[in-house]
């Protein structure tokens, strides 16, 4: 060939590599072979003609559990984690309705449906994958890769798809699949044939091909010329096809395990006020909870003894169910309940509610604790800690405003605070702020350490920052609480208060600063917080980390509560669910047998796995508190 006519094929080639993407590939290989055969000036070796002619082998795609899945995904295992991490926002039937879409849209983003026919037929899967994996940061949707491994983002997907995948839809499909299909490619996708050249069960074909691609596919080539179908009829064969390659699980079917089952659970109304009385047909609601908030919600009506039963209840290690009970103008609510594989019959508890008082009289602020979590640029996380007694026979329940709410725990506003939130339902649900206020709305019970709340918020920080915050109630006492931060320039200190020196926790040492004798409505408490520092923490001094092992100090944060929300300390009544380190380890080692027995999945098994864990190390830290205070 002469090097005249070779630099011609090099730019027709060049032009054919201007025509789009899916020519590049062997457009690529030819300029390559052009250069090797002598698109040159330069003298090179010349190759056997046997290997010019010999045509280049692609790839074989790497089962590597990111881009190509090691199992077949699993739609009911994907279900579970998309009620975590996606609902919010997707809603329950990916249509992009969730909770959170209206915020989102209101910042001008937008929350995408996953089962819109055009887009759900035309995204590969590996684009699914990697939006999951990355996020779409411009939409305000995180990625998931470092709270998801690579198989359970496949799992979600597989979620995805069966959304917009009716039984309805496969059953017909299945049909036409048998009809004009399985002869070539098996009945159940196990025989690679055609143009794809791999069996459709094989987890490398799911993650490479979309909808649009499989259905395109069966017009093509000689094998598919006596195939009779209508655009309708390929698209459902086409999502029999990608059944092949992952585990369909009806939606519906799934909701519906999920929110039914065989426990139950039956609450006796009593009255805790002396002379109290109880509502004769009151109306009582079982809100059902996990990790990620409420599940789902029933509502019955108590009997003639005073008693409500729930029945028809799935029993699920992750779920806590909790009922309430609205009489005179306030909310009570149960201990919260388990229902685990374990339970056996009717659990029985009380739900009790109390006689109810507008007067505060009786409230006092038992303790209150500012803690120093973290120390960024410019800036100060705190977090405000507070214990609530009430020691009257009857719950506070506060007046209602001008708006129509009622305010019961009245707190001020920590001046210059940024970014202010509550541990559990905050502001605007269960807190509100009026002025300079901020108010709790939930009902104050008769009982010591009655209510918890925590606080969360920044302030700016340069040299120093004075914090006064003003009580309304009478008030036992309070302490400041500074990790023991080690970095680099002028240690951060308190000053003002009394320092009691450093407390070792199992996570780390805080240095207490106390304030100086019990106050009253209108006080003040004042302290500054001093010290330039340099840089981030080191190592050994995360406040995060220290956070709720304060409970060193006295402090009934509520674990519970901090899962459920809306948990309600009412002392003996908590026996209900006794969280103890012996009753976590031993519910631990029950999962590890039914693990390893094939009776859960692994998705299911390192959830709850994870939720016993996070709840043992708080319960330890408890109760090694409390050994260390009796000692």
């Amino acid at each position: 060939m002469k090097l005249s006519a070779m630099c011609k094929n090099c730019a027709a080639i060049s032009r054919r590599m201007r025509q789009g993407p899916p020519a590049r590939l062997w457009v690529l290989t030819g300029l390559a072979l052009a250069w090797l055969v002598g698109c040159t000036v330069s003298p090179r070796p010349v190759l056997p003609v046997e290997v010019l002619l010999t045509p280049a082998v692609l790839p074989t795609p790497a089962i590597d559990g990111e881009a190509i899945p090691f199992l077949p995904p699993d739609a009911a295992a994907g279900a579970a984690i998309y009620e975590q991490k996606c609902v919010a926002c997707h809603g329950p039937d990916g249509k992009g309705n969730g909770p959170q879409a209206a915020v989102i849209r209101a910042q001008g983003r937008q929350v995408p449906s996953l089962v819109e026919s055009a887009r759900a037929r035309a995204v590969s899967p590996g684009e699914w994958h990697r939006t999951i994996t990355v996020g779409r940061i411009q939409n305000l949707m995180p990625g998931f890769s470092g709270s998801l491994n690579g198989q359970q983002r496949w799992d979600v997907l597989a979620y995805v798809w069966a959304l917009g995948t009716s039984p309805q839809t496969l059953e017909a499909g299945k049909r036409l699949y048998a009809q004009q299909c399985a002869t070539c490619h098996g009945d159940n996708g196990e025989k690679a044939f055609g143009e794809p050249a791999r069996a459709f069960n094989d987890t490398r074909f799911v993650a490479t091909y979309s909808l649009l691609e499989i259905a395109n596919l069966m017009q093509r080539g000689e094998a598919h010329q006596g195939v009779q179908l209508s655009e309708a009829e390929r698209f459902q064969v086409a999502d029999v096809v990608r059944s092949f390659g992952y585990r369909y699980a009806d939606p519906q079917a799934l909701r519906l395990a999920r929110t039914n089952g065989d426990g139950s659970i039956a609450l006796q109304v009593v009255n805790g006020t002396p002379g109290g009385k109880v509502p004769s047909e009151g109306e009582v609601v079982l809100r059902v909870y996990d990790a990620a908030g409420e599940v789902f919600s029933r509502t019955a009506t108590l009997d003639a003894s005073n008693t409500v039963t729930f029945t028809n209840l799935p029993r699920r290690e992750t779920y806590f169910y909790q009922a309430e009970l609205t009489y005179a103008g306030g909310t009570f609510y149960a201990a919260p309940i388990q229902l685990t594989e374990a339970t056996t019959g009717t659990v029985r508890d009380v739900l009790p509610i109390f006689e109810t008082t507008e007067d505060d009289a009786q409230v006092r602020l038992r303790e209150v604790h500012f803690f120093v979590q973290a120390i960024n640029e410019g800036s100060i996380t705190m977090v405000e800690f507070y214990t609530f007694d009430n020691l009257s026979d009857r719950a506070y329940i506060g007046k209602p405003g001008p708006d129509g709410k009622r305010r019961t725990l009245k707190l001020s506003r920590p001046a210059q605070a940024r970014n202010l939130r509550f541990d559990g339902l905050g502001l605007g649900q269960r807190f509100f702020e009026d002025g300079d206020a901020l108010y709790d709305t939930d009902v104050v019970i008769p009982a010591a350490g009655a209510t918890q709340i925590a606080m969360l918020y920044e302030v700016p920080y340069r040299d120093q920052f004075a914090f006064e915050r003003v009580v309304f109630y009478p008030t036992d006492a309070w302490d400041v609480l500074l990790p023991d931060f080690r970095v680099p320039g002028e240690p951060l200190r308190v000053v003002g208060l009394q320092d009691r020196g450093l407390q070792q926790l199992s996570s780390g040492s805080v240095r207490v600063f106390v304030g100086q004798g019990a106050l009253q409505p209108g006080d003040a408490m004042r302290f500054r917080l001093e010290g330039r520092m340099r840089g981030a923490p080191q190592p050994g001094a995360d406040g995060r980390a220290l956070g709720f092992g304060l409970l060193t100090l006295g402090l009934a944060v509520g674990l519970v509560y901090f899962l459920l929300m809306r948990a309600r300390a009412i002392g003996a009544e908590q026996r209900a669910m006794p969280l103890t380190k012996q009753g976590l380890l031993r519910r631990i080692a029950r999962l590890d047998e039914d693990y390893a027995q094939g009776k859960i999945t692994e998705t299911s098994y390192r959830e709850q796995r994870a939720l016993l864990k996070s709840l043992l190390r708080e319960v330890w830290e408890v109760e090694d508190a409390q050994q260390t205070q009796r000692a």
